[in-house]
């Protein structure tokens, strides 16, 4: 082999060996995996703890909307009691001005004699 041809064989492995030596070692490579995992593993966490607080916050949502329906219901049996009143109250008027009524006529009958 001729010299010119042994110094580019010398530079192509010299190069070579430059591109393995800065290519990143499977231990590398490894380690950087390593890390995204552990990063995935804290957001899977994290996503955990949110599944969590939403179904959490949804029971406490129902409960409300239970009350809620439970004080609208409590609301209308005293709307329809205080109707009930007021017809009660007012027939019971009714009934008093005809009384009134009727006794007045007979006073007048009474001071007409």
């Amino acid at each position: 082999m001729d010299k010119e041809t042994k110094n580019e064989f010398e530079n192509l492995a010299r190069m070579i060996q430059i591109g393995f030596d800065e290519t990143a070692k499977k231990v590398d490579v490894d380690k950087r995996f390593e890390q995204v995992d552990k990063r995935f593993d804290k957001i899977e966490a994290e996503l955990t703890d949110i599944k969590g607080e939403i179904y959490q916050m949804r029971a406490e949502i129902k409960q409300i909307w239970n009350k809620l329906e439970e004080i609208e219901q409590k609301l209308e049996r005293i709307s329809q009691t205080s109707k009930e009143d007021v017809d009660a109250i007012a027939s019971d008027v009714l009934d008093l001005k005809q009384r009134i009524g009727f006794l007045e006529n007979q006073i007048k009958e009474i001071q007409k004699a």
